[in-house]
């Protein structure tokens, strides 16, 4: 079974030139929270977690079992829990 990415233009209206895509759109509360998300991640400070997840290798295998998770069937609601 493929799993769909959570962030996929399949999931957004697209925007086409000359049959080529240029654009997704995104109502303002969904740009919101990924604003949100991408301003907390551009300007964190490093945590002692993170390396620690790096070099036990547990990192690896989150991502794995991530990647190998079925998406949720109403992403859009727990997204809006978070």
């Amino acid at each position: 079974m493929l799993a769909e990415k959570f962030w996929s233009k399949d999931r957004f209206p697209v925007v086409y030139e000359n049959d080529e895509a240029k654009a997704v759109v995104v109502d303002m509360a969904t740009f919101e929270k990924v604003e949100m998300i991408l301003d907390n991640l551009m300007n964190r400070e490093a945590e002692p977690e993170d390396s620690l997840l790096r070099s036990s290798g547990l990192l690896k295998k989150l991502v794995n079992e991530a990647q190998n998770t079925p998406p949720s069937g109403d992403w859009r609601a727990e997204l809006d829990e978070l």
